[in-house]
């Protein structure tokens, strides 16, 4: 083993990182220090999560370990072993926040389990990386695990703007979130095809969304994704893309929102002298935070132009006065993509500015604001890779590589994008006479159990190399190399073994095939 100091910029300390022979214990993504004092042991059948976390005032961390133990259940024997657990929890707030602390510690020694952690949810994680050393024959090495994350977004945004996330396909990629130590959703929840979540205020958003257009979140189905995210630790970050791709809000015309144009295709907001597209966006606005009790309200603002009556200096004016009453009437932090900042120039030094494109995350944080790496030739999912190595490469990528350390601090974490262009029944909801999409087939409601393998295929097993990421990432790493591989694979029967849906081990994904089988059958 090899031991060598390893400087985490987010925590302001130097910590020791140990290399064992085996890829960190099989823990993954790999914990900043892990080190085997002694031979396995047997868990025994008694070994429980959750006899420990009831004596706990906790229900959450409760629920957690109940899940827990089912996941372990099947690797337990009833020959010797009785190892316990025990939880030292440092706080009782269970608020999931920027401000989380997911840190924690595992000491595996005799018959005890020791889990330590300054919150819950670094209990969670304490969990996860136990459940993944125990061994198919039911044993655990004796080890010490210290682990926190570098960075404190760890995201995946789902484009429900376009082709709809039913409810379930949603929980379901919070549940493999969970395993990867991901915690920001990033909902897309407005754009061509959709304004997705019903608006009490503004009813008639939703009314149409019927036939193959189908799909919306009700104000129901909004708190039960939260609290089913919360429950698991993650944050869910709501965005309503504006003045751009806002086709979405056509049927609020007849309330007096308007477009730059009265084109067929029309899709971006105008700003107009009498305010009726502000004034309608800022009521929606303030309905649709009460949903989402998250700290950052994301208002898109990507790729808009000068057309119709929209000039740069309108698109401006009405991106700042959102950003503004976003942070100021709202109380919550605004949040866009780069345009926000570099096209209208209307990010204020309180947005947290998303680099996708043509900017990279240095020349935000260059400005003294926060950003975050989506890294379109790292992260961007919409198109399928290969299977294996050869397709999940590009995301072991060191998202702070254009950071300065001094401003290390700014850049709060990378993001996988999963955007459904590619689903869409004609391209972009609005033109019918261009090629249609690849994955068009499974657009329609009809479809929605086949979208959700489809769509979880095409984001995991590659999703969880970015996720590790995130989480530390370490240049020395090779993701090609034959342990790195066989840990992604084993992992990936082990989430497929929980219930996660994923593209099968050894096999490239598409939209409408997994390993060549279509999922529609015919």
């Amino acid at each position: 083993k090899l031991q060598f100091l390893y400087f985490i910029g987010n925590m302001n300390a130097f910590v020791y990182m140990t290399l064992a022979a085996a890829v960190q214990g099989g823990i993954f993504p790999h914990p900043l220090v892990y080190q085997e004092h002694g031979s396995a042991a047997a868990v025994g059948s008694k070994f429980s999560f959750a006899d420990a976390a009831a004596e706990l005032s906790s229900e959450r961390l409760l629920g957690s370990a109940q899940r827990y133990d089912v996941h372990v259940g099947g690797k337990l024997r009833a020959e010797e072993g009785a190892m316990r657990v025990t939880f030292a929890v440092a706080t009782d707030d269970e608020t999931v926040s920027a401000k989380t602390d997911y840190s924690y510690e595992v000491r595996i020694e005799g018959n005890v389990v020791a889990i330590s952690a300054q919150s819950i949810y670094g209990a969670m994680y304490a969990m996860e990386s136990v459940t993944q050393l125990i061994t198919t024959d039911g044993t655990l090495p004796l080890a010490y695990i210290k682990d926190a994350p570098q960075y404190a977004w760890r995201g995946l945004m789902i484009d429900s703007g376009r082709r709809f996330f039913p409810v379930a396909t949603v929980q379901n990629l919070l549940d493999t979130m969970s395993y990867l130590k991901m915690n920001v959703l990033h909902l897309h929840a407005s754009d061509y095809c959709r304004f997705g979540v019903e608006s009490k205020k503004y009813p008639n958003l939703t009314n149409a969304l019927t036939g193959i257009l189908g799909g919306y979140y009700t104000q129901e189905d909004v708190a039960g994704i939260i609290k089913y995210a919360s429950d698991r630790g993650i944050r869910v970050v709501p965005e309503f893309d504006v003045p751009g791709h806002s086709r979405g809000f056509l049927p609020l015309e007849s309330q007096g929102i308007e477009f730059c144009t009265d084109a067929s295709d029309r899709c971006q907001l105008y700003n107009d002298p009498a305010n009726s597209t502000y004034n309608i966006l800022t009521d929606l606005f303030t309905e649709m935070s009460s949903l989402f009790p998250d700290e950052v309200f994301n208002i898109g603002s990507d790729e808009t132009s000068a057309k119709g009556r929209c000039t740069v200096q309108s698109t401006f004016e009405i991106e700042r006065a959102l950003v503004t009453f976003v942070q100021e009437k709202l109380g919550k932090k605004p949040a866009g993509w780069e345009e926000i900042l570099f096209d209208a120039g209307a990010a204020t030094p309180d947005t947290i500015v998303d680099a996708w494109s043509q900017h990279s995350p240095g020349s935000i944080t260059a400005t003294g604001r926060q950003a975050i790496a989506s890294n379109s030739s790292h992260f961007y999912f919409t198109r399928p890779a290969p299977g294996g190595p050869d397709g999940w490469s590009p995301c072991w990528y060191n998202i702070s590589s254009t950071v300065p350390y001094a401003q290390r601090d700014l850049l709060l974490g990378g993001e996988i994008s999963m955007w459904t262009d590619t689903y869409c029944y004609i391209d972009q909801c609005l033109e019918p006479n261009a090629a249609k999409p690849p994955g068009a087939p499974l657009f329609d409601p009809k479809y929605d159990a086949q979208f959700g393998l489809s769509v979880a295929g095409m984001i995991w097993p590659r999703g969880y190399v970015a996720a590790a990421a995130f989480w530390n990432y370490n240049s020395t790493t090779d993701p090609s190399s034959p342990d790195f591989v066989n840990n992604i694979w084993s992992l990936n029967d082990q989430f497929q073994q929980r219930g996660s849906w994923s593209c099968p081990t050894n096999c490239s994904c598409d939209q409408l095939t997994a390993c060549g089988k279509p999922y529609i059958q015919n």
